[in-house]
């Protein structure tokens, strides 16, 4: 019979027989356990990725609700102003009508 290092054919089959076996359970065991291992981060990451779109859409809202308010507040602003310089034009009339008949009393 043919040896290899002081090992037969029988021998050598039988050991990487083993060596196979083993190696593909050590295998099955290492898979298993990253698998159970990046399913609970696999579902965090899930968890993160939902709640960061929640936040984008509720910044979303934010931004269009400010933009609306500042629109608001500028026509608002305008009309302020608009009615103010009405309020300045009828109080020059009033201070040109009490002149008037302040005049007008004062001239009889």
């Amino acid at each position: 019979m043919h040896n290899i290092m002081g090992y037969s054919w029988d021998e050598i089959m039988a050991m990487v027989t083993i060596f196979s076996t083993v190696g593909g359970g050590l295998i099955w065991l290492l898979h298993l356990a990253i698998k159970s291992g990046t399913e609970g981060l696999s579902n965090k990451l899930s968890q993160l990725i939902n709640r960061v779109d929640n936040l984008n859409n509720m910044m979303s809202l934010i931004e269009s609700t400010a933009n609306r308010t500042t629109r608001r507040v500028d026509t608002l602003e305008d009309r302020f102003e608009e009615h103010e310089g009405e309020a300045k034009v009828r109080n020059q009339r009033i201070t040109a009508l009490e002149k008037e008949v302040f005049r007008y009393e004062n001239s009889k």
